[in-house]
């Protein structure tokens, strides 16, 4: 996420004003420390030979009087050693990298964290929204300048529709809406569009002004269970508070040392010094007429079991796409939605950190699946071309090429669906979807010899939004799913016979829940969606039996998320939803003792994502949501 910040000389004026209020003098002990320090981006894809937005530091607490960065930053770009403002125009390409900016003065200093990458080229913004998304302000009351928050291809221009009420006003450039409201203006809904050469994107804000000061009336944030590491800069932990506006925030206890919050934006930043465990802290937002609070659950550790790193950016934000590990260890990702349907095919090359676009799909589609076949190339098939269509066509990627090459048609259209690659090099398609009329029973075998579809028994119930596991004996197990209702019924394909038979019943109906093959042969089903919540719980299948029994619940409940056994045996869970947010969070699975732990958080909230494990053991998690991402990480 990153911050856009208000001016420079306004902020060094209201320190130093701060300072005197405190008690004041010409003695350096008396000036506060930098706290709440914050950039114009935190994270950010500039483009080769663009001159950058200029971005400013923010401090709620003392003004900074020396400013250094670690490493250097990618050539082009400077760091003013006074104000921390980042300015220039990048020279050469550099890879995804965090940067270590220490803001200090002579009682203290602060370190955050700023993740920069330059690209050859331009690309769009992928997520764009403000630090106060509904507001109430008051007429004749200087507002505390409303600050965008956006990640991806670096937003140049912005402009709002219908007009502000009258006294406020959008910087063109950086977004900042700031200004004195002049008159009472009814509730009304203000577009804002940020754009930059290659595209545009566009967020709502709700703004009310009245005569008097309301209070406000909630308070929440964006990551509410972050978990951290001593010495790793965090991402900004933002507020999302409605209501009034609010004048002040604290924070009480104080938060672990090395973390402080901005008491002007609520913003949480910094670099965590020593470890401590899992603690509550409850921030108050307020203003002269009331109050809100709000709780967020910290965890500092040492040393994780692991942690994200972030990764290059895919040259295309984009959902529901899907990732295939190659033969030569590469990742192919195909299709997906952003703003509409994709054909565009991107290659991620884990020694160089980088993506690169190859040849397109013929047939733009979403919510398909991707199979690596024995010889190497890629089958795709089904999916949607938009909201109410489902397809039966199906393409061959052949990576000595490029290329993408059209195959036999499947005899159902379908999306939704799952494909398993089988141990006789088959493709069993299951299940799905059809044009949005519900779900569909049958599957079918695809053939790389003929490169033909044929029929194979159908399920006993239709399914999509499912999981569909090969077991170690060769066979299928396909669990849960939504046909109409959340799906608890299970079965097994064998591939011996064509045929479909019932097993053991999940404990709970779910439907967009993760299935993972445990290294033991047992399957683990976490999570998923169930009513109108996420669920926590888990369930492990034994094929042996044919029965479910409940393991440990995750952590946070979650649906949409993804799973990956990883080479240790444990499973990796990250991301997802749980009803109100898009989430941080990730956990592993310890099947020896069956229970789950948080791990490092991702630095970017996404769901519908995927997750890939590499050669050397790394997961890439790439793409989802929110803003269609194009940003993407590497879990050690």
């Amino acid at each position: 996420m990153r911050i856009k910040s208000r001016l420079c000389d306004y902020l060094i004026l209201l320190a130093l004003l701060l300072a005197g209020c405190q008690g004041g003098s010409d003695n350096n002990s008396t000036v506060a420390a930098p706290t709440g320090l914050t950039e114009h981006d935190s994270s950010v894809v500039y483009a080769v030979d663009s001159p950058i937005v200029t971005e400013v530091a923010d401090s709620s607490g003392g003004s900074l009087t020396q400013c250094s960065v670690s490493p250097p930053l990618p050539a082009g770009l400077v760091l003013d050693s006074q104000t921390c403002a980042i300015s220039g125009t990048p020279t050469t390409v550099a890879n995804d990298a965090v940067y270590m900016v220490t803001g200090s003065n002579p009682t203290g200093s602060e370190t955050i964290r700023v993740e920069l990458e330059v690209k050859a080229h331009a690309i769009a913004p992928e997520n764009l929204g403000y630090l106060d998304a509904a507001i109430v302000y008051v007429t004749a009351t200087p507002i505390a300048p409303n600050v965008p928050i956006t990640t991806g291809g670096e937003i140049t221009q912005y402009s709002v529709s219908p007009a502000l009420p009258a006294g406020l006003a959008l910087d063109p450039q950086t977004g900042i809406i700031s200004g004195t409201p002049t008159a009472v203006t009814a509730p009304a809904v203000y577009t804002v569009t940020g754009s930059n050469s290659v595209d545009s994107i566009q967020t709502q804000l709700n703004i009310e002004v009245k005569a008097q000061v309301v209070p406000p009336t909630s308070l929440a944030y964006l990551d509410p269970v972050p978990v951290y590491i001593v010495g790793e800069p965090v991402t900004y932990n933002e507020p999302q508070p409605a209501g009034g506006e609010i004048t002040q925030y604290s924070v009480t206890p104080a938060l672990p040392a090395g973390l402080s919050l901005n008491t002007l934006t609520g913003v949480i930043s910094g670099t965590p010094t020593t470890a401590q465990s899992s603690a509550t802290y409850t921030v108050t937002g307020s203003n002269s007429a009331g109050s809100v609070t709000a709780q967020i659950v910290i965890d500092v550790n040492l040393a994780l079991l692991g942690e994200w790193l972030p990764a290059d950016a895919m040259n295309q934000g984009r959902l529901r796409h899907a990732a295939t590990l190659l033969a030569n260890g590469q990742v192919l990702v195909a299709g997906g939605y952003n703003n509409g349907t994709l054909s565009s095919v991107e290659l991620y090359d884990p020694t160089s950190d980088s993506w690169s676009t190859t040849g397109s799909l013929a047939q733009a589609r979403y919510y398909h699946t991707a199979t690596l076949l024995p010889n190497g190339r890629v089958l795709v098939a089904g999916g949607s071309p938009d909201p109410y269509t489902s397809l039966s066509s199906a393409e061959l990627y052949d990576p000595a090429t490029g290329t993408w090459s059209a195959t036999g048609s499947m005899s159902q259209a379908r999306d939704s669906q799952t494909a398993t690659l089988l141990a006789n090099g088959k493709v069993l398609v299951a299940g799905g979807d059809v044009n949005s009329n519900g779900a569909i029973a049958s599957a079918e075998l695809y053939d790389p010899a003929t490169g033909t579809w044929s029929p194979t028994g159908s399920m006993a119930q239709a399914r999509y939004s499912h999981t569909a596991t090969l077991l170690a004996d060769g066979r299928v197990l396909v669990a849960g799913g939504y046909n109409g209702v959340r799906l608890a019924g299970a079965e097994i394909y064998d591939p011996a016979t064509g045929t479909w038979s019932s097993t053991g019943n999940l404990a709970q109906a779910r439907s967009l829940h993760t299935a993972a093959l445990l290294s033991d042969g047992r399957v683990l089903v976490a999570g998923g969606f169930f009513g109108r919540a996420a669920l926590a719980s888990a369930e492990v299948f034994n094929p042996a039996t044919g029965a479910w029994s409940a393991t440990g619940n995750l952590n946070q409940a979650r649906y949409s998320h993804a799973a990956t056994l990883l080479p240790d045996g444990q499973v990796l869970v990250e991301g997802g939803e749980d009803i109100s947010s898009y989430l941080f969070s990730t956990e592993l699975y310890d099947p020896a003792v069956g229970t789950w732990s948080l791990t490092g958080s991702l630095h970017h909230a996404r769901s519908q994502q995927t997750a890939t494990l590499l050669p050397d053991g790394r997961v890439l998690a790439a793409g989802g949501r929110p803003g269609y991402l194009s940003s993407s990480e590497l879990f050690h």
